[in-house]
């Protein structure tokens, strides 16, 4: 094939997919190219209340109701019938043997969104789809020989002779990402985290709640399970946890901290698994009887980024940008705010008659999202050596995943409300109305306190019950989260947000100081308060 377009989108996964949809939908010409076929594997499978609500702030923002479909569980399984649902985000702490009293659950409230689990292979699927179906160009099993990035513009072409010429390409691949390559740009230089990994899918897992007695507000098995120990964690998120699912499997793997330099693959995956079993016998007994559906897939060192992420006429998103671990499931909210900017940024740019421009604001954005994700996750790992430094960064974390939400939530109701006015007019696609990687300067002391404890904790300044005194001073001064929400209690394991905490909020909001007030005013479900409709932050 040969063609010409505006835009090239290398990969067309989730990230690449959901860009050509919005490009598309704006009238610009897309082509995706992929050097692989659909349906294949991916990871990045959880969904969180602040991807759901990116997705639905795309859909609305671009003319696009087929994002929407990502933001729910009951619309996502009409059209894609291998997902699983995801009513919670559970956590059991084992030493060798699993605590009742050190778990932590995170009930979802259907007032803020329905969850999912993602079935990527057909999800992935589908979305590229429905970016053909709107026009995009869908070239599959065309591996890249050379790209030419100059200031005319891009020409592609494939192995297999396939050329195309374009004003702008997107890299939406992953790490082995042939433009990162290309102009030498993979770095892992000022990233905390290091951790390797192993994962599968299997069959035949048995739900935890049928083989423990500890209980918690949801069935562990209808949410996103992580069973976390001292050096690392595991998943379990399972897709054949609703009765309107037709898919048998469960995603499981395992994340282990890197201590001994090693950051090569682990060899013989299997083998791992089986002696991580037989030295946590809570967790083998969900596994007495499943067996691996794919072959196991073992990684070296997980974490990367590249230098930059942009030029006059190309960008890295997603995958292909950077990555840190699939601890909190923060890849995909992080992929859909870098797209949602891109696309804002490129429809832009051709409306007003395409002249190449260095997008500094995206690189900027995705800087900090990966430096964001790397503090969150590099503390985790080191609160995992004892359950009481685990307990405060569990809520530092849902402190971060609270207030994001909120400032989503607000970009939303911004966007809908400018749709509403002029009919879906280009208005919408202004600088402002795509949320950053960070929400307000006042949680950046906070964010600054927390680091320096586990950091002194880490480096032996301090001992592990200085470390979880300090958290707790640090949550006791914290005025810029609902106490309804019992978030910065650290004796509370469980924090199921119903209507009535959500109003509790509302009533706490309206007294609280600038900002904090216009955060969650503009942020809670409008259910939960009458009084609250139209209020919209700045």
């Amino acid at each position: 094939m040969n063609g010409e377009f505006d835009v090239l989108i290398l990969g067309s996964g989730l990230s690449g997919s959901t860009l050509a949809l919005c490009l598309q939908a704006a009238g610009l010409r897309t082509c995706m190219v992929d050097a692989k076929r659909h349906p294949r594997f991916a990871i990045g499978e959880s969904t969180i209340p602040n991807t759901s609500k990116l997705y639905t702030l795309m859909s609305v923002k671009y003319g696009v109701p087929e994002l929407a479909a990502l933001s729910s569980f009951d619309d996502l399984i009409e059209r894609v019938g291998t997902c699983g649902m995801k009513d919670n985000f559970g956590f059991v702490y084992h030493d060798k043997r699993a605590d009742p009293t050190r778990v932590h659950q995170f009930p979802l409230s259907e007032i803020v969104s329905t969850e999912s689990h993602l079935y990527r292979a057909d999800v992935d699927h589908w979305l590229a789809c429905r970016a053909r179906d709107r026009g995009a160009a869908l070239l599959e099993g065309v591996a890249t020989r050379t790209i030419e990035v100059t200031e005319r513009g891009v020409r592609f072409e494939g192995v297999d002779g396939t050329r195309i010429s374009a004003d702008y390409v997107v890299d939406a691949t992953g790490r082995g990402s042939y433009l990162a390559d290309a102009f030498g740009l993979r770095t892992t230089e000022g990233l905390r985290t290091k951790s390797k990994s192993i994962f599968t899918h299997m069959t035949g897992v048995i739900p935890f709640d049928e083989v423990t007695t500890i209980r918690a507000p949801r069935r562990w098995h209808t949410g996103t399970l992580h069973h976390v120990f001292d050096g690392g964690w595991m998943w379990v998120i399972p897709f054949d946890n609703s009765d309107r699912s037709a898919n048998p499997r469960c995603s499981v793997g395992i994340c282990w901290r890197i201590d001994n330099g090693d950051e090569s693959p682990i060899p013989n995956p299997e083998r791992a698994f089986a002696t991580f079993l037989a030295d946590h016998p809570d967790i083998a007994r969900q596994f007495e009887h499943a067996r691996a559906e794919r072959e196991w897939t073992s990684t070296g060192r997980l974490q990367y980024t590249a230098t930059r992420t942009v030029g006059e006429r190309w960008c890295l998103t997603s995958n292909a940008a950077g990555f840190i671990d699939p601890l909190f499931s923060r890849g995909m909210q992080n992929t859909a705010v870098v797209v949602d900017r891109l696309a804002e940024r490129l429809i832009n740019r051709f409306a007003a008659g395409f002249v190449p421009e260095v997008f500094d604001d995206i690189d900027a954005l995705q800087a900090g999202l990966i430096e964001e994700n790397d503090f969150l996750v590099s503390g985790a790992f080191r609160s995992f050596a004892a359950f009481d430094l685990w307990n405060a960064w569990f809520r530092v974390w849902q402190v971060n995943q609270v207030t994001g939400t909120m400032r989503t939530e607000q970009q939303l109701r911004t966007v809908s409300q400018l749709v509403a006015a002029d009919g879906g007019g280009s208005s919408v696609l202004r600088p402002g109305c795509a949320p950053g990687s960070r929400v307000d300067g006042f949680i950046d002391a906070f964010y600054s306190r927390a680091d320096r404890i586990i950091e002194s904790y880490w480096n032996w300044e301090i001992s592990m019950e200085t470390a979880a005194r300090e958290f707790r001073t640090l949550f006791a001064d914290v005025d810029f989260v609902p106490p309804s929400f019992g978030l910065t209690d650290m004796s509370q394991p469980f924090f199921d947000i119903d209507a009535d905490k959500v109003a509790q909020a509302v009533a706490w909001a309206r007294g609280a100081r600038p900002g904090i007030r216009e955060l969650y005013l503009g942020g809670l479900p409008a259910e939960a308060d009458a009084e609250r409709s139209g209020v919209v932050a700045p």
